[in-house]
């Protein structure tokens, strides 16, 4: 039997690694742990903090929120939502809160408006025009809508979009309202 030479062990060496290295990744590939992860989906804005949105002409602004499933469909959350013009002009405002779920649809949610604002469509108007420098508030609640389901195990996004236009311009022709 002839003796070895050192390249040929390196090679044995090499290739018994790269087979304990292979069975060791087929086993945690097949087990799943190179895709198990877990996030934790957090904002810098909780439900029931006051927001103020400011507008500053035709523009839109937006405000989005995480809260768990886990919170009862119908049940009213605090939430004090307020816009203020701070434009040189006087604006009509708009206003949508909607909730993204997992299947990538919309679902609309009922916000606590007080007599000045007409809800028509899937928008909430103000009555009036937002005098500029002014504030107005939008809402003093949130409240999802009882017959939609909600995954109690899952982290949902409701976002609040507040549109301005300067009150020059026909708000019917380009709003329809």
């Amino acid at each position: 039997m002839s003796k070895l030479s050192k390249t040929t062990y390196g090679f044995i060496f090499a290739i018994a690694f790269l087979v304990v290295a292979l069975g060791v990744s087929l086993y945690l590939g097949i087990s799943g742990w190179f895709f198990n992860y877990k996030t934790k989906l957090e904002s810098d804005l909780k439900l029931g903090q006051s927001i103020n949105l400011s507008l500053s002409g035709n523009e839109t602004k937006t405000v989005s929120f995480t809260f768990p499933g886990s919170i009862l469909p119908g049940q009213k959350l605090e939430q004090f939502i307020n816009i203020t013009n701070i434009s040189e002009k006087d604006l009509f405002v708009r206003a949508k809160a909607i909730v993204y779920t997992y299947s990538n649809n919309e679902q609309k949610v009922e916000i606590g408006i007080n007599e000045h604002w007409t809800e028509s469509g899937d928008y909430y108007y103000f009555d009036e025009s937002l005098l500029a420098s002014n504030k107005i508030s939008l809402c003093s609640y949130i409240k999802l809508i009882p017959s939609d389901y909600y995954n109690s195990s899952k982290t949902y996004v409701l976002t609040i979009i507040v549109e301005g236009l300067d009150s020059s311009l026909q708000r019917s022709e380009i709003w329809g309202f």
